[in-house]
């Protein structure tokens, strides 16, 4: 039967994989950036202390590599393949003659739900599988007495290792003691007991900071939230798998019945694991976020064009459209393109801060792409600061660039040396020393040396005078068709400020600041003044788009008295203009 159990473990696997790297690619690149690990003695003895040091230690190595294609997947389906494995090989020490293989993917399908959760850690899985390989050989030893102490030695190993799920094994083993009806069972207890014990001196000396976190396992997910319920149903589900074959231990399977009453049984073991499937995938896997995750992919990898096409269409998000417009601007096509996209507002610019980390690592990214380097480096310090492990390599990688620009050569220092002890941040790290204490390097590069041209000459309070004032004032000091320009222009035309952007064009129109206007400036000065053909005339307004909005004046006109129709008759045609934008949005 053992080549079965191989086939059976295979065919887990690949489908686990293939599903999960189809579905979910972009989801395991995402999480890579929260999780950090370093390769430094003194980090791996410090977390090493920690409740359930090795497990996070373990886990948080398997996560750096991540960030590589399919290794993910690869990892995911392996660990959950094991678990898998392993509470097959402890049904069959209770009960050899009962082969419910389908049943034995139950805490599988748990923990799966789980990993579609960006603030669970991978070390909870970690965990899992290392108390089922404790709980397989506990179950191995015949002796009593010897079963008993191994057990009472393990719980403490176990919650040293991997934390909490010491607590799962005790039970589970005090359980099946009792459930085989051994002899002096209650001596189990001992375990329990221990357990409860230790995880009161952990609280009490400051070990760990909450009972909820020594006792259940709200210890794998971010420790500033509470997990949602789907976090307890693997430890539900083992002692459930337990009780039912140990229930089933004196029927001899189905051997001897007829085919068609194995086959009717295994039939029902698939429908109840699909049903499983179906019910929790689109309850727990978050899909509403999976395009968020490759979008944010494409805006680290900066893959500007894949975010463009990404955006297409129907767009109902805000962070869709930061995504798009920060693409936009960085190919310096904004304010010529914008509206050939879904735009719905100012907050498809910018978005407000809920103190999440992903909102403050977006926010960076915008910041950064405006000049604005101070708000840039506070969301980036919020970023680092929010992320479920250690830091958020992403967000250090930007403490580095806005303390170059600053010139804080130490500071940035600092944080070179911290993610020079990474595996896949370290060249990049090692790159950015030739910035240190090296003004002109800095001055000459083009991302670092943009920016210090926008800091201002004397220090003053970012946002002093709203986002405007300083974008205004990064325009001043930037190059024609700037992002600080791009973004300005677009602000005032997405919340339809006329009057500010007719300042705006008065100002700086003709200069080398705005030396000529783009495809939807050149549309807003229409709208600005529709029945002053003069005004167009001083902007430079193109005869051909002075020729399109005769012709979309007319078909508005010609559509007057079919008002519910008459912006899908428009859209057809000049759906990409401002006008459109500014009366059907």
């Amino acid at each position: 039967m053992k080549y079965k159990q191989i086939l059976f473990g295979f065919t887990v696997f690949v489908a686990l994989f293939a599903w999960l790297q189809i579905k979910f690619q972009y989801h395991f690149y995402y999480i890579e950036q929260s999780q950090l690990f370093l390769f430094a003695p003194d980090y791996w003895g410090e977390k090493i202390m920690t409740l359930g040091g090795f497990s996070a230690l373990l886990s948080e190595f398997l996560v750096q590599f991540f960030i590589y294609p399919y290794v993910g997947p690869v990892v995911v389906a392996a660990l959950l393949t094991l678990v898998g494995i392993c509470t097959a090989e402890i049904c069959k020490q209770l009960a050899p003659q009962v082969k419910f293989f389908l049943l034995y993917l139950l805490p599988v399908i748990a923990l799966l739900f789980m990993h579609f959760d960006f603030n669970y850690r991978v070390q909870g899985t970690v965990s899992y599988l290392l108390m089922l390989i404790a709980l397989l050989g506990y179950l191995r030893i015949r002796q009593d007495r010897w079963r008993l102490l191994v057990g009472c030695i393990s719980v403490p190993v176990l919650l040293s290792m991997a934390g909490s799920v010491a607590g799962l094994f005790a039970l589970t083993a005090c359980f099946i003691e009792f459930l085989k009806r051994t002899p002096k069972a209650y001596l189990s207890l001992l375990m329990v007991a221990e357990v409860g014990l230790l995880g009161v001196c952990c609280v009490c000396f400051a070990w760990i900071g909450e009972f909820r976190l020594a006792f259940l396992p709200d210890l794998y997910y971010h420790q500033m939230l509470h997990p949602k319920t789907a976090i307890y149903y693997a430890w539900i589900a083992l002692p459930f798998i337990l009780f039912l074959a140990y229930g089933l231990r004196n029927k001899q399977g189905f051997k001897g019945k007829s085919r068609w009453v194995s086959g009717t049984v295994c039939l029902l073991q698939i429908a109840f694991v699909s049903f499983l499937l179906c019910w929790g995938i689109p309850k727990y896997g978050d899909e509403k976020t999976l395009k968020l995750k490759e979008l944010d992919y494409y805006t680290r990898m900066e893959q500007w064009d894949k975010i463009i096409e990404a955006c297409e269409g129907k767009l109902t998000n805000y962070l869709y459209m930061c995504h798009l417009n920060m693409a936009l601007v960085q190919k310096g096509e904004l304010l010529d393109r914008m509206f050939a996209f879904d735009q719905r507002g100012p907050n498809g610019v910018l978005v407000q801060w809920n103190k999440s980390e992903y909102m403050s690592c977006l926010l960076s990214d915008i910041y950064f792409t405006m000049g604005a380097t101070a708000s840039a480096q506070e969301m980036a310090f919020e970023g680092n600061i929010c992320a479920v492990g250690e830091g958020n390599p992403r967000m250090l990688k930007r403490l580095v660039q806005t303390n170059l620009v600053y010139g804080t050569y130490s500071i940035a220092e600092k944080y070179i040396l911290l993610l020079e002890k990474t595996f896949a941040y370290r060249g990049w790290a090692h790159a950015q020393r030739r910035f240190l204490n090296n003004d002109a390097a800095v001055e000459a590069d083009p991302v670092l040396g943009s920016r210090r041209k926008l800091l201002p000459e004397a220090s003053s309070l970012a946002m002093m005078n709203g986002l405007a004032g300083d974008l205004e004032q990064f325009a001043q000091h930037a190059p024609a068709n700037s992002p600080a320009m791009q973004y300005l222009g677009a602000m005032f035309l997405l919340s339809k400020d006329l009057k500010g952007f007719k300042a705006l064009i008065e100002k700086y129109y003709g200069t080398e600041i705005l030396p000529s206007l783009p495809v939807h400036f050149q549309e807003a000065v229409i709208v600005l003044s529709e029945q002053e053909p003069d005004y167009w005339k001083r902007f430079h307004v193109s005869e051909t788009i002075a020729a399109r909005f005769a012709d979309y004046k007319k078909q508005v006109l010609a559509n007057r008295n079919n008002r519910a129709a008459v912006a899908g008759l428009l859209n057809r045609s000049y759906g990409n203009t401002y006008w459109f934008y500014f009366m059907f949005k």
